[in-house]
């Protein structure tokens, strides 16, 4: 297998690196579907003062989000 990979062109190399990122992407995607929510890392919102909270108004408090990847696998956020 290696010995047909250094026998590839430079531009064929290239090109299985990226099939291999591009699987390596969606497999990730399938493995874990979610990331931390970006604006409020956590689920909690807390005002200025730090004596009022609530629920994050992108995440509604689970604190992550639906990657893209598991959006374009077809991954339906719940909840």
């Amino acid at each position: 297998m290696l010995t047909a990979f250094t026998n590839l062109d430079p531009t064929g190399r290239v090109i299985v690196l990226a099939v291999l990122g591009t699987v390596a992407y969606l497999l990730s995607g399938l493995f874990w579907p979610y990331t931390a929510c970006q604006a409020c890392h956590g689920g909690k919102h807390s005002s200025p003062t730090g004596k009022n909270f609530g629920l994050c108004r992108r995440c509604r408090g689970s604190g992550k989000k639906l990657r893209l990847v598991a959006r374009l696998l077809g991954r339906v956020e719940r909840g």
